[in-house]
């Protein structure tokens, strides 16, 4: 088993969630008090929220984003923007967390094979608009701020500096399928996200993968999400141990059963047990981890053997901090101050 270091751990957390203004954490006001051991507080305050104070100054520097595109973009076509990201899905883990903003081409947009052709098929050059948007966009941000990354295939990035966010402005299309069509819910509503230097289209469901998260946080009590908070945590303080993308740990937590998630107070522990159990099966059953499902219902994340390794890790860490924590448990007096932080 790992060998965790906590004072490490709980040093690098605090710098995740450290905010300048206050000179303060956002973490439990108990949180350094010593009135838990350390494994027990990691666990814990591995698991909490970010402030919504703090994603909302995330959401406002997408907007600002949105406001300088709006007042100088020339083009033909209209434009609709939508958000994506950890800070939608209330599962990220930095105070100052990254937003994708969603510039998506409002004047035409592609359907899905069992809908009936357009009848008025736009009649520009979508590869050449989507083309333009981007220069567009790209002149418009090294005007507005100083930091601009243009190397990015599907976006380009914004650095806030007095915000302190990073937004990716993603362009895309819009992509209509029938239960669309049909209900006009969103969730049904894809996009085609742009891969430039390929000129190649990629569909994506974000709409969906926002609200089944989302769904699923509010159906446990918030506890799938401070499951994916917590191997979130473990990963970015595995010193790279744990290659696997935040998309393929939301995916892993959103496999389980609501009823193993479901968080009552004080039930981190039975928590990281459950999402242990889980990556144990995944593990041990190639055929079961082959067919777990994104959120959005659209993908397999974990048909190839590449993520063994990474899952493997993961259950490492987070065994050992079950066990760390299980023995304190076994302390009348810790469960004595569990009541008091």
């Amino acid at each position: 088993m790992a060998n965790l270091n906590y004072d490490r751990r709980l040093m690098n957390l605090s710098a995740r969630r450290f905010d300048e203004e206050i000179w303060k954490a956002d973490l439990s006001e108990s949180y350094g008090k010593s009135i838990l051991p350390k494994n027990l507080e990691y666990l814990i305050e591995s698991m909490r929220p970010i402030g919504k104070k703090y994603n909302d100054v995330t959401l406002k520097a997408a907007t600002n984003v949105e406001n300088h595109l709006e007042q100088s973009l020339n083009l033909k076509f209209s434009r609709v923007y939508r958000t994506q990201g950890s800070v939608m899905t209330e599962t990220n883990i930095m105070l100052h967390s990254d937003i994708d903003l969603l510039t998506i081409v409002n004047g035409y947009y592609y359907q899905a094979p069992a809908l009936h052709p357009i009848l008025n098929p736009y009649a520009g050059e979508p590869d050449d608009d989507i083309i333009n948007l981007r220069k567009q966009a790209t002149e418009i941000m090294e005007r507005r701020y100083d930091e601009v990354d243009k190397t990015g295939k599907k976006c380009i990035s914004i650095y806030n500096k007095n915000l302190r966010r990073k937004v990716d402005i993603v362009f895309s299309f819009w992509y209509d399928t029938k239960p669309y069509v049909d209900s006009n819910d969103e969730y049904y509503r894809g996009v085609y996200l742009y891969d430039f230097p390929a000129r190649r289209k990629e569909l994506d469901y974000p709409f969906a993968h926002i609200r089944s998260v989302t769904n699923k946080g509010i159906a446990t009590n918030d506890g799938s999400r401070k499951g994916i908070r917590l191997i979130k945590t473990l990963k970015a303080d595995s010193e790279d141990r744990i290659e696997l993308s935040s998309f393929e740990l939301t995916c892993v937590v959103h496999a389980i059963e609501n009823g193993d998630l479901f968080y009552q107070t004080r039930d981190e522990l039975k928590i990281a047990i459950n999402i242990s159990t889980q990556i144990g099966k995944m593990l041990s059953d190639s055929e079961y981890r082959k067919n777990i499902k994104s959120p959005n219902g659209t993908e397999y994340p974990f048909t190839s053997d590449d993520c063994l390794t990474g899952l493997r890790n993961l259950k490492e860490d987070l065994d050992q901090l079950i066990k760390d924590c299980g023995g304190e448990l076994n302390n009348f007096l810790t469960k004595r101050s569990l009541l008091l932080y």
